[in-house]
C-alpha cells in the first residue's frame, strides 16, 4: 500500500504513474494484509423498499476496511463520519453526508477516521430478501470464498473465520 494513502493530508491524491495492474497488485496485497489480522465486528443492516435493496454498515474509528467487489453499478451513501478512502488509484477524503456512484468491479480501502456509517444502494426488481442470494447476485466474490462460506452471508462467514482465529490461540 502506498505511503500516500497513509500519510497524505490533501483531499484528493491520484497515484504517480498509474497503472492499473499495479494498483490491482496493491490492492491484492493490501487485501491479503487486512485479512490476515483479527477482524473488528462491522455490524450490517439490511434495508427493503420496493425495487431496492439497501446494505448499511457500521465501521469503528481507527479501522482498515476493505470494500467488497460489486458486479453491478449502485449509490453509496455517507451517513455519518469520516474517512481516507482508496478508489482506483485515487485517494479521497470522504466526510458525511456525501453521496456517490460506483461502477462494475470497484473495491475500495479504506480508513476510518470518524465513526462511520455508509449505505449501497442496489436495484431488486425481483423483491429478493434472502441475504446469501442477494450476496452471489451483487458481490464478485472468489469460487474458493464461495464454497467455504456455504449458506452463510459473507458477514457471518467473516466473523465465523475470525472466531477460528480466536480459538486457535
Amino acid at each position: 500500500m502506498s505511503a500516500a494513502f497513509l500519510q497524505s493530508e490533501l483531499h484528493e491524491i491520484e497515484v504517480q504513474d498509474y497503472d492499473r495492474d499495479l494498483a490491482q497488485k496493491e490492492l491484492q496485497e493490501a487485501v491479503e494484509l487486512i485479512s490476515s489480522v483479527e477482524q473488528v465486528p462491522l455490524p450490517l443492516t439490511h434495508h427493503f423498499s420496493p425495487g431496492i435493496y439497501m446494505r448499511e454498515i457500521l465501521m469503528p474509528k481507527g479501522a482498515f476496511v476493505i470494500g467488497h467487489e460489486h458486479k453491478t453499478q449502485h449509490l453509496n451513501v455517507i451517513l455519518s463520519g469520516s474517512a481516507r478512502v482508496m478508489i482506483e488509484g485515487k485517494i479521497y477524503d470522504i466526510q458525511a453526508p456525501y453521496i456517490f456512484e460506483s461502477g462494475p468491479g470497484v473495491q475500495k480501502i479504506l480508513y476510518i477516521e470518524d465513526d462511520m456509517r455508509w449505505a449501497t444502494v442496489h436495484v431488486n426488481t425481483d423483491e429478493e430478501r434472502d441475504i446469501v442470494k442477494l450476496e452471489e447476485r451483487l458481490l464478485n466474490l472468489s469460487p474458493e470464498t464461495l464454497q467455504a462460506k456455504g449458506d452463510l452471508s459473507v458477514d457471518e462467514y467473516r466473523m465465523a473465520m475470525n472466531k477460528g482465529k480466536e480459538l486457535e490461540q
